[in-house]
Order: structure tokens, then sequence, then C-alpha cells
């Protein structure tokens, strides 16, 4: 079970993020709220800022402590830590998990408008960027894991603990992985049809072990451009949440989490 940080800005996306901790209440064991005040936001040398940040403070402590009564009162999910620390809220917001030893951080985000997509690089990106803790961004419904895509990018045979939990509550697992074309293919060919079948030997290799978990899995193996084919498969499985294991947050991971309709998780291992 998960010790989940909750990021809130007591927005509708992060009440998104609420209903889905209660959704999937058995996979978690305890919730630490964590609430920041933006610096950032404080610019104007006319204010008193510390009058603000007094009183963002104490509206956040009330919006916070009602909260856990809610999680503990009407699903048993225990919480009593909070934190409504000053400062940028990506970093605030590593730093409480990491003091806290989170298993799991949960945040929303604002929206798919096109302007958004280009900045959804605030927060959301922000954590997944800087994160070893696994991070779920949570965009659509609450049926988060019904229908999972992972994808291990690069490609390799090591599951995620996050992802066998998240398989035993899951109807499927997708496991996909995506072959870039070399160029020129007709030089290439051989060197191209050996990475292809060796990516498939470890995609059935995932498979099977999944299954061994008790976890239903199918493959899928794809050629083109990594972050628009994972769109693609995604829309394809109509995937509930993309699972993206990663060494580092690349231009793909980018790519899907900003683009895709769906919710993702970042795993970031190796």
């Amino acid at each position: 079970m998960w010790k989940v940080l909750y990021a809130t800005d007591f927005s509708d996306h992060s009440q998104k993020v609420l209903n889905v901790l209660v959704r999937y209440r058995d996979l978690v064991k305890e919730v630490v709220v964590v609430r920041v005040i933006n610096v950032h936001r404080f610019q104007n040398p006319l204010v008193n800022v510390a009058d603000l940040i007094n009183e963002e403070r104490k509206y956040a402590e009330e919006k916070i402590l009602e909260i856990l009564d809610f999680l503990d009162d009407h699903y048993g999910i225990k919480g009593e830590v909070f934190y409504i620390p000053v400062g940028d809220p990506a970093e605030e917001i590593m730093r409480v998990a990491e003091k806290e030893k989170a298993d799991v951080i949960m945040m929303g985000h604002r929206g798919r408008g096109a302007l958004k997509k280009i900045l959804l690089g605030s927060v959301a990106e922000g954590v997944a960027k800087i994160s070893r803790i696994p991070v779920l961004v949570v965009k659509e419904g609450i049926e988060l894991f019904k229908r999972v895509l992972y994808v291990p990018y690069p490609l390799d045979s090591k599951i995620p603990k996050v992802l066998l939990d998240v398989g035993k509550v899951a109807d499927i697992v997708y496991v996909a992985h995506v072959v870039e074309p070399l160029l020129p293919p007709e030089s290439t060919k051989r060197i191209f049809d050996e990475m292809f079948e060796k990516a498939k030997e470890k995609l059935e290799s995932i498979k099977e072990e999944l299954e061994k978990n008790r976890i239903k899995a199918e493959s899928i193996l794809e050629v083109g451009c990594p972050n628009k084919e994972i769109l693609r498969i995604a829309n394809k499985c109509r995937a509930s949440c993309v699972f993206l294991k990663t060494t580092e947050f690349t231009k793909v991971s980018d790519g899907v989490l900003r683009y895709s309709k769906s919710s993702v998780m970042v795993v970031k291992e190796g």
C-alpha cells in the first residue's frame, strides 16, 4: 500500500485527484497533504506580503483539515500530516515528498487547451522532471487504472512495484514499445529487424511476468516516432492511464505528459 503525497491548490483539478484517492483507497495506507503558497505570486511591492501569506496559510489549514477529516470519516483513509510551505511549488512538493518518504505523488493539471498544453510545464511537469518518486498526474475520469498502458522507455524487463500494485485493480495492462525506424532503410534492414525481434521478446517477457502476478496483459509493438505513437496507441486502446517508466525525464516523457488525454504516471528507475 502507498503513502501518498496529495498536492492541492483546492481547485476543481485537485478535486479530481481527491476523487481518485477515494476510488482507489485500497491502494492507500496514508495521505500527506501539501499546499504550496507560490512565492512567485507576490511580486507587487505595494502589498503586505506577510499579511497575504498569513491569510493564505490560515485558509489552507482550514481546507486541509476538512479534507483529512472527510477522507478518514467517510472512507477510512488515514492522514494527520500536512504542510503549507512558501516557495516554488515544484521544489516544495519534492522537498515534502522526500522528507515524508512518499511512495507516490498525486496531483492534477489545468486542462488541455492549446495554450495550457504549452504551459503545462508549470507545476505538474516541474515535479515530474525532478522527481525520483512516481508522479501521477490526474487528468480525466475516476476509473484511472481500469485500462493501463505501460510503456517502459527505454525498453527493459524490470517491472516497477507501483505497476504491480495498479495491475491488481486494473481490467487489463497493455505493454507497449515503439521501435524508431533507421535511415536509410535499405542499408539498415538487418539491424532494424534485429532490434524489432529483441523488442518483441522483451515485451513478451514483461507480459508473461505480469500474467504470473495474475494481471491480464497484452503486448503492442509499433514502429514510428515514440511520443506520437504512444499517444496513438493510448487512444486506440482507450487507455485510462499511461504509465511511463523511464530513466530520466525525456522529450518522449514531456510529449506524452503534455498531450495525453489520459492521466499519466511517470516512474523513474535506473
